[in-house]
């Protein structure tokens, strides 16, 4: 893929997160992405999991953002980057920086390098099944 594609991708991506399209979301990832957490260094691998996140988890999250927006982009021939802040509850701002490798024509999962905090909020009770990396 060039970068204009990848970046095309991770847009897809994020826009369907937004939308709080699970299915729409799942078409932009491979069978079994990883979903890595920095500086935490813990993270999750599995298609399952994924589609269990983003039809059960995901939708609870949403509820709770009271806003968002992007600060940057940035994409090369491997992977986008997107830079955003997350706002959970009208009071709390999450700051984060997400890498998405490309395996393919889909998205490998994500890296992101967040608080502790986005992580809980994010994932809920599907904390339980992330490993050390």
């Amino acid at each position: 893929m060039t970068p204009d594609e990848i970046l095309d991708l991770v847009r897809e991506h994020a826009a369907a997160e937004a939308e709080n399209d699970a299915e729409r979301t799942l078409a932009t990832l491979v069978d079994e992405p990883t979903y890595e957490f920095w500086p935490m260094g813990v993270g999750f691998t599995g298609g399952d999991l994924a589609r269990t996140f983003y039809l059960e988890q995901y939708p609870e999250f949403a509820q709770r953002v009271t806003n968002y927006g992007v600060l940057g982009e940035w994409t090369n021939d491997f992977c986008g980057i997107q830079e955003y802040w997350v706002e959970t509850d009208g009071e709390t701002r999450h700051m984060v920086m997400s890498m998405m490798p490309v395996e393919g024509d889909l998205l490998a999962g994500e890296k992101l390098y967040c608080g502790e905090a986005f992580v809980e909020a994010l994932l809920g009770p599907l904390t339980v099944h992330l490993k050390p990396l």
